[in-house]
């Protein structure tokens, strides 16, 4: 430390007119002693007291910054008394990972990497070497517990299974909790232990494996892996392999000519002084044991463990130089620097104790300083409208905004434009389907007069035909921009189309129930039935959906009052007719389900006639597809919001109607056009006539039965 105090105030070009001055206290590795230079280092500067104040802001303490100290122990001690007054705290030996914590820590700084880079690469050492038996021990102090804690938790994840773990006492004698540890290991039948120790601790430790002869492999931390007093055990070789982790770092080249020539500078110092004044009498005389060092002694810098630590200090002391320099606005001549300027703990290593806010931040004041705070973000729905502001603003009614915004706006409404790939694929859907429909449509007009096209509702089927084409161009609705007009008419189109038809469809199923179940009075009424019953069965039940339908648009709301009724909590959204009230829609929905099922009961059970085509059939399939599709619709779109609510109710009434023009209408156009000669009138007799086959009937027909 006081190298690079020296070397930066001989340089000059880091503090050009500055002096850096230092005060050196020893920890002794004691909690209680470590408190009392601490306290001294937050006196006022101005009167050497510690007063009570309000706001720290402005106090200037004793010390700018505090180099040190080297355990994770001390550091757990001191840490947060001197975070509370946001003087930088540079340990240059403190390793333990929670020392990262910002909150608990928020002006600790280290020149050394965490416990957490090392914990990682010992768990790939076991995990290369799949050694996934193992004991962790550690010092019963912050800097064991710590790293035993953080080795736990990457041997789980990476599947180390830690058979054993123990803590060598710091503050008492360690050696019989030792051997208890020791007597563990073995019990565990382990082959590799992790040390996670203090020097000391370490040594009581190895001594003991030594003295019972004890061989595995040893993986020892960075605390003591290079420890001299450590690596000179006797016999520390006939354990088996040590393997020890060291931070990378570099070495002072100059450090010990200086420390050389300061210890020569000392003794002749000594020299001079009168041999009977006794040492206590000198005054700031603070470190008696440095009184009588000299050129012998010089063996206390050249050890590997010293000089290895040397640049973590070195280190820590220029991050404090750098950060004066760039507080003070230095250059390489002179710096901002003012006999009554003063320099604020809370401004180093920073020329801010708190970054500036970032756009859509507000400032959140922490402790005693109105110039520290932390930045908290503004939740969507409010923003910052000045940057002091301490509090986010809320947004005007109509208008919203994300988190971290500036400003509010009023919401963005999409649409399920013809552009967006969903409506063209929808859309491409749709046009197949009508194509087809149409294509059936000819096929029907050229056999109009045929017995298979009167058996199947004669003119009534191309009605049904022209309902499910008008049901498929009411879905164009929802591709057009959305107003009060398209939404009164958007829903109520679509299930009248698809009730007309399927009312023609329970109309037929319907007669077929009566012809297969009163077979004696189907020939004198089936005409009837057939005629002006089935025409006003298709109007009644139109009626009766147009009623829902009308009932639907007077309680619902339009477009323009539903909107005006929106609760604005997003800026950009799906914009859809309102589907209100839920109930009118289940209505329009339930009545032709309804109708549907009625069909798929009344033909399920019916007798196929024999030799004849079976009607009953196609509405069987046509009936129950329909039902399964809106059935399955229900769950799917009470689940659904926005855009893909539109998109279900689409896909389900393509769906239902290509089921309906599949099964009921292919399978007779497949006849029309491939077996014409089944187009007969003993072929449909059953079902145009209403009069049981006759034995020349019942003959076996020469058609196979797949077209029955």
């Amino acid at each position: 430390m006081k190298y690079a105090v020296d070397e930066i105030n001989g340089n000059q070009m880091l503090l050009p007119g500055i002096k850096l001055g230092y005060e050196i206290s020893d920890t002794c590795r004691q909690s209680a002693v470590i408190v009392k230079p601490t306290i001294s280092f937050l006196t006022e500067k101005s009167s050497r007291a510690l007063s009570v104040e309000c706001n720290y802001t402005n106090y200037e303490t004793s010390v700018a910054a505090v180099i040190g100290p080297y355990s994770s122990e001390m550091v757990s001690v001191i840490g947060k008394l001197l975070g509370f007054f946001l003087i930088p705290q540079i340990s240059y030996g403190a390793t333990s990972d929670k020392f990262s914590d910002k909150l608990l820590y928020p002006s600790f700084f280290r020149t050394v990497p965490s416990d957490k880079r090392q914990v990682n690469v010992i768990g790939l050492l076991l995990k290369k070497f799949k050694w996934n038996w193992v004991a962790v021990v550690g010092s019963e102090e912050e800097y064991g517990q710590q790293g035993v804690q953080e080795f736990s938790k990457i041997a789980e994840n990476m599947s180390v299974c830690v058979a054993y773990q123990g803590f060598i006492p710091v503050y008492t004698d360690p050696e019989r909790v030792v051997k208890t540890i020791i007597n563990n290991i073995q019990v565990a039948n382990v082959s590799v232990v992790v040390v996670f120790s203090l020097p000391e601790q370490a040594v009581v430790f190895f001594k003991e494996v030594i003295r019972r002869n004890m061989i595995g492999v040893w993986i020892a931390s960075t605390s003591c892996s290079i420890d001299n007093t450590l690596t000179s055990l006797p016999n520390i070789q006939k354990i088996g392999t040590v393997i020890g982790f060291t931070d990378k770092t570099q070495n002072l080249d100059l450090l010990t000519a200086y420390t050389k020539e300061l210890f020569t500078k000392m003794s002749e110092e000594r020299m001079k002084t009168d041999p009977l004044v006794p040492k206590s009498s000198i005054p700031d005389n603070l470190c008696p044991q440095c009184w009588n060092l000299s050129p012998a002694n010089i063996s206390l810098i050249t050890h590997t463990s010293v000089q290895r630590t040397a640049y973590s200090v070195y280190a820590a002391i220029y991050s404090v130089a750098q950060a004066l320099h760039n507080m003070l606005g230095c250059d390489s001549n002179k710096c901002m620097w003012r006999d009554k300027t003063k320099i604020y703990p809370w401004k180093i290593p920073q020329s801010t104790c708190s970054a500036a806010c970032e756009m859509g931040q507000v400032r959140r004041v922490k402790g005693f300083h109105s110039c520290c705070f932390d930045c908290i973000n503004c939740m969507p729905g409010t923003y910052r409208a000045n940057e002091e502001d301490i509090q986010c603003s809320k947004c005007p009614e109509g208008q919203w905004s994300l988190i971290r915004s500036t400003s509010c706006t009023k919401p963005t409404f999409d649409i399920l434009s013809w552009n967006k790939p969903e409506a063209l694929v929808m859309t491409l859907a749709g046009v197949l389907l009508l194509v087809c429909q149409g294509s059936v449509g000819v096929v029907f007009l050229k056999h109009r007069r045929t017995p298979l096209v009167t058996s199947a509702g004669g003119t009534l089927s191309f009605v049904a035909l022209l309902s499910l084409m008008g049901a498929c161009l009411s879905l164009l609705l929802f591709l057009a921009q959305p107003g009060d007009v398209v939404c009164r008419f958007q829903l109520p189109l679509i299930s009248i189309f698809q009730t007309a038809a399927l009312s023609i469809i329970t109309s037929i199923s319907l007669q077929i129930l009566y012809v297969t179940e009163f077979p004696q009075k189907a020939a004198s009424h089936l005409h009837i039935l057939r005629g002006p019953v089935s025409w006003l069965f298709m109007i009644a039940c139109c009626a009766v959906q147009t009623g829902f339908c009308g009932w639907f648009v007077r309680e619902g709301p339009s477009l323009s009052e539903y909107l005006a009724n929106m609760k604005i909590n997003f800026v950009r959204s799906f914009l859809s007719c309102p589907v209100l009230p839920l109930i009118g829609f289940a209505l329009m929905q339930g009545f032709n389900g309804v109708m549907a099922l009625i069909s798929f009961m009344c033909t399920f059970m019916a007798v196929k006639p024999l030799h004849q085509y079976n009607l009953a059939r196609d509405i069987v399939f046509s009936s129950l597809i329909y039902c399964v599709i809106w059935v399955t619709f229900i769950p799917i779109y009470v689940g659904l919001n926005g855009k893909k609510r539109s998109i279900v109710h689409i896909s389900s009434t393509l769906a239902s109607n290509l089921g309906l023009v599949a099964s009921y209408y292919f399978p007779k156009c497949y006849l029309l056009l491939r077996k014409p000669e089944l187009n007969t009138p003993e072929h449909f007799c059953t079902f145009l006539e209403g009069v049981p086959p006759t034995p020349s009937q019942e003959k076996p027909q020469t058609q196979p039965e797949a077209s029955q």
